[in-house]
């Protein structure tokens, strides 16, 4: 019974389903409630079996073990009852189909050994054949013995020697023809007698071969030195399982036994969001699992056809660098003239353990597929699971690659199989887990800049994800007018497939998004130069963990760092609450609860001081993760008194997604600007919603005074058509406007001139489907909230905001505020960084002096000369008492400077 609930998992039924089951077959008694079947019997069966397999010496044959069982189940019950109740009971209760299984199985109830021929060395039926063998055995033409050969090549055969009987009886029968049939002359009544002993022979040996058991004749069959070897492979991989795996909820179950809109299990979520994977492969116990995303209605169909039966499927096989892929193709509808969905496994032959997952894959010949769905801002949904099983020609490709792979990696030593791939990694895992992270916060819009490639993929690629931006773009307009959903969702829909579906093949083209990353040759290493450290902050289940990347002597070094005492899921809480909060809340809680959160973070700012400072880093990038990109981390205090920041530690601190984008956005053509500075500005107030205010045309006068050459487009003539028009055309891009977050991250942006809020909004999905930055050094975002979102989507963790649009379209560094500021903080953080890029200074240092001149409240000292006395005297002729407000300010909110950021390339 309890490998029938192991057969019932294969075929990815729910444990309730098989609880049922069990109930309607009589198994249990049917007054015990399905829930306490399904927990008490049926889920402690499917955590052992998903630990180790089935127990017995081939673990992974689940579907072996069942026919044995049963056929030993029969034979003891056909001993007490009459055959035909039992031929019920095995359709009944056990659930066997087809008149032809039944017998087969009921045969094998009968001791076959009674059938057992005589040895034809011995006895024969009329003496003939016993004679003729005696003959040539006694002048050495015959063998008694069996050749050395049948036993190597049948090794399971050494636990039974009834079989063994069975097999040397047969081959004295074969090797007396054998050597007949080269003797001449021999008399037509010998040949007779003969013909009689062999046909009475056979008869009973026919006999004895159908009360045989399914799994006492696979004994029979010779195995070739690769297919023992293969096994004895899998045997050394027994009981090596996963930890995120042993949660009951760990593998998805069919499709109607999912909840509607159901969460994923955790450890999906996390490959998908921390590896930024769509496509990967797990083994669980005897069950090889796939994964694959979905989220258009017509892929959905896919889905849904794939799971009615008749399934309708195919498979592909390619070979690349050091593995084999496995293309798994869902059935095409007939009235989708686009190509069928194709999903890539990939298997990097240089691991074990991707080796062992492939040869178990090919041996058992099924995989568990399960579909999972992204929705709204990268949610993930459960879809079910189903059961695939391969094509016999791709499971031989499959074991003969594997099989070959390990006999490169192991050799001989199978026995350490296990301890392998414990320590396969290690000296790598700070590596796998920095590329993992570029691939997660690259994989939304900054591969488009980042794997730039002569590959024919690339430049459907780049198509497809200019149509996404422009079909993003309408759509964010209508929301913000209030349209209400879409007529053309769909197509949205199937726009964000098609490039994530061209995004996969761009990877797979390129030999990126293997199965377990590692870079190959130098040239797709992160560019990071050797005074600098990359650090991408990971949330891995739960707990933060640092991947660092830096240089020395040319070469890469990466350092993996896990703060155990960094739980995200409290601090994500007490984020949510802060954002909740008003700026202007009387009893001051958003500022309390910002200098809390900030002071959170000295954790792993003392981490990454520690990593990187003995190595002489003098530059830092950060790539946070939710719900780190949210707050400061420039700002976290690096000591008790709150004195020393982590932006005190180094000479630049900046924000960036990937490695691969700062390399990419540094190689990149730049073209020549024909304006130094650009100023957009709107005040508002010509929209409901968006009240008026001054300091973005104060900003603008200010800017004006302090370059040389300075266009400025603003009120009525700063519409967003009018701003993209001229900003390729700028060295620096100043925005100051109303800065609006929207929980559909392509609908925010910065409020400019429209008749309506979908017209006014340079949003990011504008950015994305019309800018062309590749001239421009420094945006300066000076609005409120341009670094942060209001998104809940786990899928994509950094820069979800319009920064982020600016970076993809060439821009080089942008500059934007982590939340709502003044318009005074926005009229003097300008004055004052401007009075620097005026001078000469470059993107980080004009910043910098910026932070220190905000941070350190230099105004109190006012400057008569000089690049602050320039500033200064700039914001006199707009704000004549602005020392005194700032003041208060700054005594209400001492953090106010760290809601200016930098990211990119400074």
């Amino acid at each position: 019974m309890l490998t029938r609930v192991a057969t019932d998992d294969i075929e990815c039924r729910s444990p309730q389903t098989i609880s049922d089951r069990l109930r309607s077959t009589g198994l249990v008694f049917p007054g015990v409630p399905g829930s306490v079947v399904a927990r008490d019997l049926v889920m402690p069966v499917l955590r052992t079996v998903r630990k180790g397999g089935v127990p017995w010496e081939q673990w992974w044959d689940v579907y072996g073990l069942h026919a044995l069982l049963i056929e030993l189940w029969a034979g003891r019950r056909l001993s007490t009852h009459p055959p035909e109740e039992v031929r019920d009971e095995l359709k009944a209760v056990w659930c066997l189909e087809g008149d032809r299984v039944v017998d087969a199985v009921l045969d094998n109830t009968e001791d076959p050994f009674t059938f057992l021929p005589t040895d034809l060395l011995h006895e024969s039926a009329i003496g003939t054949a016993r004679g003729c063998t005696q003959f040539p055995v006694t002048r050495g033409l015959m063998k008694i013995t069996l050749p050395d050969a049948f036993l190597s090549t049948r090794p399971r055969l050494a636990d039974r020697p009834e079989l063994t009987e069975v097999l040397k009886r047969w081959y004295h029968r074969v090797d007396l023809e054998e050597t007949v049939q080269r003797v001449r002359d021999l008399s037509p009544d010998l040949l007779m007698g003969l013909r009689r002993d062999f046909e009475a022979w056979d008869a009973r040996m026919g006999q004895l071969a159908s009360h045989l058991t399914a799994e006492e004749v696979k004994l029979f069959a010779p195995m070739t030195e690769d297919e023992r070897y293969g096994e004895e492979c899998l045997r050394a991989g027994w009981g090596l399982h996963r930890a995120e795996l042993d949660p009951d909820d760990a593998l998805l179950w069919q499709p109607d036994s999912v909840a509607r809109n159901s969460s994923v299990p955790d450890w999906m979520a996390e490959e998908i969001i921390t590896c930024g994977t769509r496509f990967f492969h797990r083994q669980a116990g005897p069950h090889p699992v796939w994964l694959a995303t979905v989220e258009t209605d017509a892929h959905m169909a896919a889905v849904r056809m794939l799971m009615e039966p008749p399934t309708r499927y195919g498979f592909g096989v390619e070979d690349y660098d050091d593995g084999l892929r496995l293309w798994f193709q869902f059935p095409a509808h007939p009235a989708d003239p686009a190509p069928p969905f194709r999903a890539p496994y990939t298997y990097s032959l240089s691991w074990v353990e991707h080796a062992l997952e492939l040869l178990h894959l090919a041996t058992v010949g099924y995989a568990r597929l399960s579909v999972v769905r992204l929705v709204g801002d990268g949610e993930l949904r459960a879809v079910g699971s189903i059961r695939l099983g391969l094509p016999e020609e791709v499971c031989a490709r499959a074991k003969e690659a594997s099989i070959a792979a390990l006999r490169r990696l192991v050799g001989d030593e199978t026995q350490t199989i296990g301890q392998r791939i414990a320590f396969e990694g290690r000296d790598q895992a700070a590596e796998v887990a920095f590329q993992t992270c570029e691939t997660a916060k690259g994989e939304d819009i900054h591969d488009e800049l980042a794997l730039e490639s002569d590959a024919p993929e690339y430049q459907p690629f780049i198509a497809a994800a200019r149509h996404l931006a422009w079909l993003r773009s309408q759509n964010a307009a209508d929301l913000l007018d209030g349209k209400g959903p879409l007529e053309g969702d769909t197509e949205l829909k199937a726009a964000a497939e098609d490039r994530q579906r061209a995004l996969e093949l761009l990877r797979a083209a390129t030999e990126r998004g293997k199965g377990k990353p590692r870079w190959t040759d130098r040239s797709d290493r992160p560019s990071v130069d050797e005074q600098s450290a990359f650090v991408h902050l990971i949330n891995r289940y739960g707990t933060l963990q640092l991947a660092v990347c830096r240089t020395r002597a040319g070469h890469s070094h990466f350092d993996l760092i896990t703060c155990e005492g960094f739980p995200l899921v409290p601090l994500a809480g007490a984020v949510d609450e802060w954002t909740r909060q008003a700026p202007d809340h009387p009893q001051r809680n958003w500022h309390d609860y910002l200098e809390q959160l900030v002071a959170e973070c000295g954790v792993p700012a003392q981490a990454i001081i520690e990593t990187v400072t003995p190595h002489e880093v003098r530059r830092l990038v950060l790539s946070p993760t939710a719900p780190l990109e949210l707050l400061p981390l420039h700002a976290a205090p690096l000591d008790n008194a709150h004195t020393s920041t982590l932006i005190d530690a180094f000479e630049q601190v900046v924000y960036a997604p990937t490695a691969r984008l700062v390399s990419a956005i540094e190689s990149a053509q730049r073209q020549a600007a024909v304006v130094e500075v650009l100023v957009v500005a709107h005040g508002g107030g010509h929209l409901p919603g968006l009240e008026l205010i001054g300091g973005p045309l104060c900003e603008a006068h200010v800017i004006k005074g302090l370059h040389d050459s300075v266009e400025i487009v603003m009120e009525e003539e700063a519409t967003p058509a009018r701003a993209l028009h001229m900003m390729p055309m700028a060295r620096i891009v100043h925005v100051a406007a109303h800065g609006l977050t929207h929980p559909n991250r392509w609908a925010a942006g910065v409020a400019l001139h429209g008749s309506s809020p979908g017209k006014a909004m340079l949003t990011s999905s504008v950015i994305l489907a019309d800018g062309v930055f590749s001239s421009v050094d420094l945006v300066i975002l000076n609005a409120c909230r341009t670094g942060t979102h209001e998104g809940t989507g786990r899928t994509v963790q950094t820069l979800r905001s319009i920064e982020s649009a600016f970076l993809a379209r060439g821009a080089k560094a942008v500059i934007s505020t982590l939340w709502d500021i003044t318009d005074l903080q926005g009229v003097v953080f300008s004055a004052v960084l401007h009075a620097h890029l005026g001078a000469g200074s470059d993107s980080h240092s004009a910043y910098s002096a910026t932070i220190r001149y905000l941070r350190e409240y230099r105004w109190h000292v006012p400057a008569v000369v000089g690049l602050m006395g320039a500033a200064e005297s700039a914001i006199d002729a707009v704000l004549s008492d602005w020392r005194n407000h700032l003041d208060q300010q700054a005594a209400e909110n001492p953090l106010f400077w760290a809601a200016f950021k930098i990211t990119g390339v400074v």
